[in-house]
Order: structure tokens, then sequence, then C-alpha cells
């Protein structure tokens, strides 16, 4: 795999490539819940098995979301 120098090497450092809920949650400061169901409406990219209730996560997708939605300071 390529090295990328795009700032989340610390982030890519800490976690595996494959996250649950939890990691998620916490990786992103947010509610465990609030991941389920950002996941479930597809704001978050997701995987989930055949016949199971329990969401993956690929981490350098999740890197790749807030990449995209970072948010410009306001100007003026």
């Amino acid at each position: 795999m390529a090295e990328v120098d795009d700032g989340y090497d610390a982030v890519r450092a800490a976690y595996p490539p494959i996250l649950n809920t939890a990691q998620v949650a916490e990786l992103l400061d947010l509610n465990s819940r609030t991941v389920l169901n950002m996941a479930g409406d597809g704001r978050l990219p997701a995987s989930r098995l055949p016949g199971s209730r329990k969401f993956h996560f690929v981490l350098d997708d999740i890197i790749e979301t807030l990449k995209a939605n970072r948010v410009a300071a306001k100007q003026g």
C-alpha cells in the first residue's frame, strides 16, 4: 500500500484498517447510536455482512469522508 501524506498518519497508526461502531464513535467523538444512524442513512460509508446487524467501517473511507466534508471558516 502506498504511503499517503494527508495529515492523518496518527489516526492510521492508532486505529485498525477495519473499524467497529464503537471505534468510529470514539474517532469522531460521537455517540455509538449516532454512528449507527449515520451508517444506516448513508452519511457514513459502512458495510454489513448478509444477515448481520453489525456495521463495519473502512478507516480510509472514514478519513475520506472527513476530508470531503470540511467546514470552511467564515470570511469577514
